[in-house]
């Protein structure tokens, strides 16, 4: 009998390359990846331009993009490469590198023209080809044929365009986890990552041509945060009489601590903005006999005014009173004081380089809800509160409406006093709607002070506007004149009640937050050029 022929074991079944899922699975990848740097962009260009500026426009455009690329597909094929999925991890690499140089001509380009432009010539691009290519394969997966008939491509591109909307709401939620994990995930680190990634999806020689501009972005762009790029943004700062300290991501922005060695004072920078200030104690100062550093912005100095105010407890000894978000000016006088801040690497940076003393409670979280659940509990009331929020034309508008005053009002002690640091043009109905909630909150016991004397002069470079620093002093109680235990100067004026009558809105709630965001958008701009002025252009640019 003759052997039985040996048979091979049939080898293990593998998926086909046409497997539908596959081909969705790449899709979708690419379209996430595309949705994650919409945020990204943004992120990047906030320390240029500020973030309010920047997002002028950008969730239109990108929208259409996205639509544009879902629907017409065929259209666009006539203009694509047949290959565009490969070219994309080119573009998506040099966007740090093309930024690095379009950031320099930040002030010629302006505010308004300045991020479109930018995003023009490096997001929308790359938003553009990644959108295209993900359709392009849906289409090659074949997966309408699963759907109805008539409406298959209908529901196909529309649930394309919901996962993009998706991913892109949770995006920056997603990128402030990454920027919690470790201090090497940055803004621009992470566009580093993001065309590594779009590399992996779409293999090719071609990917070869991004080496170069992953070289410029880890060694000559400053934007990149190493000690080697801190050492090369350094050499243009110094050289300019400027110095860079420290820089970092946070939960609310780009952080950083400069010190202008020429007129010798150091400033606390959160994206495009200044938090503060103060100058520093140099030997020509000591000379003089100065020994205590102050702050470089008055405003700070009129905050302090609060202890002033008239109250029955006046006579009391200051480490007998409690204060709450205060600076550490007045935490100097004894007051027991509690420091409400969202920020961690802000508070870090006060501590480290702005001597904020260390006998204060410190609240690390979200002033809303902290107020919130402390207005609930009622655990402690304080004498005095001051509160100041401002961070560059983007007030969190939470902080102001009636709702929240309310709240803070009630953990003030029945003769307790708060006093406000609001920014803006008086001219503007926001602010006039804004400072006229908070005279409301307190039953009109308020009285409001500008920080410097109107100039004279009206820069053309600020639109002939009169955006100033206002500080709000206003008292727990229903009766009773707010005054002073010094001279007052610099006050203002509240909106009267006729003038409110011709505003459609009179006061900030949490119902119409959204229409004044819309109004924010003037403010931020005007901010962008003052701090053009207080600050030099490259010192921006440079981050």
């Amino acid at each position: 009998m003759a052997p039985k022929a040996a048979v091979s074991p049939a080898p293990p079944a593998t998926k086909s390359e046409s497997d539908p899922f596959l081909y969705v699975l790449r899709a979708m990848c690419i379209l996430e990846l595309a949705a994650i740097y919409s945020s990204l962009s943004q992120l990047t260009l906030a320390p240029v331009y500020g973030s309010i500026p920047s997002s002028v426009f950008h969730d239109e455009i990108t929208s259409v993009i996205v639509l544009l690329s879902l629907t017409r597909t065929n259209f666009l094929s006539r203009y694509m490469p047949a290959k565009v999925e490969y070219y994309i991890p080119i573009l998506a690499s040099s966007i740090p590198m093309i930024q690095s140089y379009l950031f320099k001509y930040s002030t010629k380009l302006g505010v308004e023209s300045g991020p479109l432009l930018t995003e023009g010539l490096t997001y929308y691009p790359l938003l553009l080809m990644s959108t295209y290519s993900a359709a392009r394969i849906l289409l090659d997966a074949k997966i309408d044929q699963y759907l109805h008939a008539a409406m298959g491509s209908t529901i196909l591109g529309l649930s394309t365009y919901g996962f993009f909307v998706l991913v892109r709401s949770k995006s920056n939620l997603l990128i402030s986890q990454f920027f919690a994990l470790s201090a090497t995930f940055t803004r621009v680190s992470l566009q580093c990552v993001i065309g590594a990634l779009f590399t992996i999806l779409s293999p090719s020689k071609l990917s070869l041509l991004a080496i170069p501009a992953m070289i410029h972005t880890t060694w000559f762009n400053p934007h990149f945060v190493s000690p080697h790029t801190d050492v090369l943004a350094n050499s243009t700062l110094q050289a300019n009489q400027w110095n860079l300290l420290e820089r970092a991501e946070s939960n609310t922005g780009y952080i950083s601590v400069l010190d202008n060695l020429d007129a010798g004072y150091r400033v606390l920078r959160c994206d495009h903005s200044l938090l503060g200030g103060e100058w520093l104690i140099t030997d020509e100062r000591r000379r003089q006999g100065i020994t205590t550093s102050e702050p470089i912005y008055s405003v700070f100095e009129i905050l302090e005014a609060v202890r002033l105010v008239e109250t029955s407890t006046s006579s009391a000894p200051d480490n007998e009173k409690s204060i709450g978000t205060a600076p550490k000016a007045l935490i100097a006088h004894g007051i027991d004081t509690t420091v409400v801040e969202l920020d961690p690497k802000v508070h870090e940076y006060a501590t480290k380089y702005f001597d904020l003393p260390s006998n204060h409670i410190a609240v690390l979280e979200d002033a809303v809800s902290w107020v919130q659940n402390a207005s609930t509990s009622a655990t402690k009331q304080y004498d005095y509160i001051i509160h100041d929020v401002f961070t560059g034309g983007a007030e969190p508008l939470p902080l102001f409406t009636n709702r929240f005053l309310g709240n803070l009002r009630s953990l003030l002690k029945p003769d307790g006093v708060v006093a406000v640091n609001y920014a803006g043009d008086l001219a503007d109905s926001s602010t006039k709607q804004i400072i006229n909630t908070i005279n409301l909150a307190f039953d009109r016991q308020c009285r409001m002070f500008r920080d410097t004397e109107p100039s004279s002069e009206q820069s053309s470079e600020t639109e002939a506007t009169d955006f100033l620093n206002m500080v709000i002093f206003c008292k727990n109680t229903v009766d009773g004149k707010l005054e002073f235990r010094a001279p007052e100067e610099l006050e203002l004026k509240f909106p009267t009640e006729e003038e409110m009558q011709e505003e459609s809105v009179q006061t900030l709630t949490v119902d119409n937050l959204a229409e004044f965001e819309k109004k924010q958008i003037d403010s931020a701009k005007k901010h962008w050029k003052i701090m053009r002025l207080v600050v030099p252009d490259f010192v921006w640019e440079l981050w």
